[in-house]
């Protein structure tokens, strides 16, 4: 496991990195040269500015070109008459974000800060599966950064943050937003089209007091699309210009006003590359910055129609569908990625890429070392090269409840496995694990006047009864195991206590109900 020292990581960073800027992609010269340059200089100010405010240079470049597209009129799984898809992906440090068809957000990979937004304190490896964000629904729009801070915007206009310890929150002030994007600042884009912006815990210690709040961004209207890199701010204006602005690193410095981007016209959208700006025009070309900040173009035979950047790479997704990764490739490979068809959207995490299809699957690759790519690794070393398809988030219903968890139910090649202790937990019933020298003998699961007997590595369980002298000898499809730090049993096993259990693939939904406790109270944890 990786130290959680977030120094150590940036230290690490910074000789992994130096040694990347000698290189450039393949028969690209010139443009590809002055984008390493570029890279080196945004890369110095970054360390600089980790210097200051002790937060780790891995802000994942988000996909700002959100859509309505993505707003969800069914918050409920129930009520879902379509097969749920995914509708936008952020990759960011060992994670995963992604929006769901209902408007529900999921998470998946690694959880040391707080990052997949479902606790507080407890910290696990890695997920077996998408973790349903507990009490966020209707989301239009989602954003994650490297450092851990991720944010969402509801149907209803307000913000949403979580991570660096903290579950999601409201952000005060901000009514009507439609977009947002996360960094060692916020910046959000609201419906009449200006801008706000604010700093977080995450980039300036846990100094509150003298944070700044969230405020208007002076001068700026008729703004399409945010982005923000480093204390940079930076706004796209529907003529096509694009526009950026500076926040102060310290309390009573003035805030710089937002000056026009010299030599960047006709802009159809924009993202950061971890460190830097990236610009498409509408002919679909792609643009950066140099060390001074002056534009220049990147010189590729295909025209792009979205793109976005992290940690010296960036990703590229043509007009024909295909996509394509220059500079520091999480698989090593730079060129066209294979094993791709059909996509519709691409994100650039730190270590690893996304991709979504016109389907709504997402398709990750590079490390995979806390399954970030979105399932297991395929390849020594915890990577994956050819693109793994990443699971649908699996909601669970007790009693027409939405039952909530830190620990996601899993669903496997034969069944779904239920997180048992959680689940024992909010139906009333007792779990109990049985060890022999200090490795587990036998489980058991006792719900009124049932005990269900469960040994290790066996895919059978034996139920006893109190109105029967008896016991039964049931089958499952898999053993008792353990996903993300969770002990789970497969979903048939709670049928064993008189339950009515029922998994709907299409729907991504699995109820169990109980008539008799349906009115005893809130099943929801």
């Amino acid at each position: 496991m990786r130290s959680i020292n977030p120094s150590d990581d940036i230290a690490k960073e910074k000789r992994r990195s130096t040694s990347r800027l000698n290189h450039r992609p393949n028969g690209k010269g010139k443009s590809a040269r002055r984008f390493a340059i570029a890279m080196a200089a945004a890369l110095v100010a970054s360390s600089l500015l980790i210097e200051l405010t002790a937060e780790p240079t891995t802000h994942a470049a988000t996909n700002v070109q959100h859509s309505a597209s993505n707003t969800s009129v069914q918050s409920n799984a129930v009520n879902t008459e379509k097969k749920l898809h995914y509708t936008a992906v952020e990759g960011a440090y060992y994670y995963t974000v992604a929006l769901r068809s209902d408007g529900s957000v999921w998470t998946w990979g690694r959880n040391l800060w707080g990052e997949l937004g479902v606790s507080e304190k407890v910290r696990y490896r890695h997920t077996s599966g998408p973790t349903r964000i507990p009490e966020l629904s209707n989301v239009i729009a989602i954003s994650a950064a490297g450092g851990g801070i991720n944010a969402a915007v509801q149907a209803d206009g307000t913000v949403w943050e979580w991570g660096a310890g903290k579950l999601p929150s409201k952000v005060e002030s901000i009514h009507s937003a439609k977009d947002v994007v996360t960094g060692t600042l916020t910046v959000a884009l609201l419906q009449n089209g200006t801008v706000w912006s604010w700093q977080h815990p995450a980039a300036q210690g846990s100094d509150y007091d003298h944070l700044r709040k969230p405020h208007a961004i002076s001068g700026l209207k008729d703004i399409i699309q945010v982005g923000t890199a480093g204390l940079h701010g930076y706004a796209l204006k529907k003529d096509g210009s694009v526009w950026t602005w500076i926040e102060p690193d310290e309390p009573g410095k003035v805030l710089s006003k937002p000056t026009k981007i010299k030599g960047l016209t006709n802009i159809s959208s924009i993202t950061s590359s971890d460190t830097s700006l990236l610009a498409l025009d509408k002919n679909g070309k792609v643009w950066g910055l140099d060390e001074t900040g002056k534009a220049f173009a990147f010189d590729y035979d295909f025209k792009v129609k979205k793109m976005d950047g992290n940690s010296q790479y960036m990703l590229l997704l043509t007009t024909s569908g295909e996509v394509y990764s220059y500079g520091r490739s999480v698989n090593g490979k730079e060129g066209k990625v294979n094993h791709l068809s059909g996509i519709t959207d691409i994100s650039a995490g730190y270590y690893h890429s996304l991709a979504l299809s016109s389907d709504g699957t997402v398709w990750g690759w590079g490390s995979d070392k806390y399954e970030e790519a979105g399932a297991p690794a395929t390849s020594s070393g915890g990577m994956v090269y050819k693109p793994v398809q990443a699971k649908i988030g699996t909601d669970v219903y007790l009693n027409g409840e939405l039952f909530e968890s830190m620990y996601a139910a899993v669903e496997t090649a034969k069944t779904v496995q239920l997180p048992i202790k959680a689940i024992a937990t909010a139906l009333g019933a007792e779990f109990e694990i049985y060890q022999v020298k200090g490795s587990p003998n036998h489980y058991t699961l006792n719900y009124d006047n049932r005990t269900i007997t469960i040994r290790p590595n066996e895919t059978q369980y034996v139920i006893t009864s109190a109105d029967s002298s008896g016991e039964r000898v049931v089958q499952i499809p898999e053993p008792i195991n353990n996903y993300s730090g969770a002990t789970t049993v497969p979903f048939e096993v709670l049928r064993g206590l008189g339950l009515n259990v029922s998994w709907d693939s299409e729907k991504a939904m699995l109820t169990i109900d109980d008539a008799d406790k349906k009115d005893s109270g809130s099943l929801t944890r």
